[in-house]
């Protein structure tokens, strides 16, 4: 068996490495970005596609659905006295009871002026955005710490990179 080396990645030794870096980094993103354009194109172009084809049959169910629910309408005190339901050999129809309840924008200040926040839900978490403007003693009381790291980034000039690929091919 050969001896296995581990590939040591491209070393940069000045600034003009480092921007050449940066701008085939931006050279990169464009092609991601036309790549993802173009398979989010096609796959709008499919699903539209999928959706005509698919139309005669959504059409269809419908259709047939309403015949059924007519038929099980007109026929509900002989099928339906005493179950919700009829199993058919090819599938089961019938009445299903289900409870919404509707509500206004109203609604939460009335039950609040009513005392019933039992019937209101509410998701408390803490505001970390906010909790940035508490010191270090108010933070440690309520069992949180501020944690600073300096994350590495990098961005590529995108504009400066058309400016250039323009100039390559005028």
């Amino acid at each position: 068996m050969g001896t296995r080396y581990k590939p040591t990645p491209e070393k940069l030794e000045s600034l003009q490495d480092v921007d050449t870096a940066l701008r085939n980094l931006g050279l990169l993103e464009r092609e991601i970005e036309k790549i993802d354009a173009d398979a989010q194109k096609e796959i709008g172009e499919i699903k539209a596609a999928a959706a005509k084809t698919g139309e005669p049959y959504r059409a269809r169910i419908a259709e047939t659905v309403a015949k059924i629910q007519a038929f099980a309408d007109y026929n509900k005190t002989d099928l339906f006295k005493d179950k919700k339901s009829v199993d058919l050999t090819f599938g089961v129809f019938g009445y299903r009871k289900s409870t919404s309840i509707s509500v206004k924008k109203s609604t939460v200040g009335l039950l609040e002026k009513l005392n019933l926040d039992k019937y209101i839900r509410t998701e408390k978490q803490p505001d970390k955005e906010a909790m940035k403007q508490m010191d270090d003693e108010a933070l440690a009381q309520v069992d949180a710490v501020r944690k600073i790291k300096d994350d590495f980034f990098c961005e590529s000039n995108r504009e400066e990179v058309n400016k250039d690929l323009l100039k390559q091919v005028g």
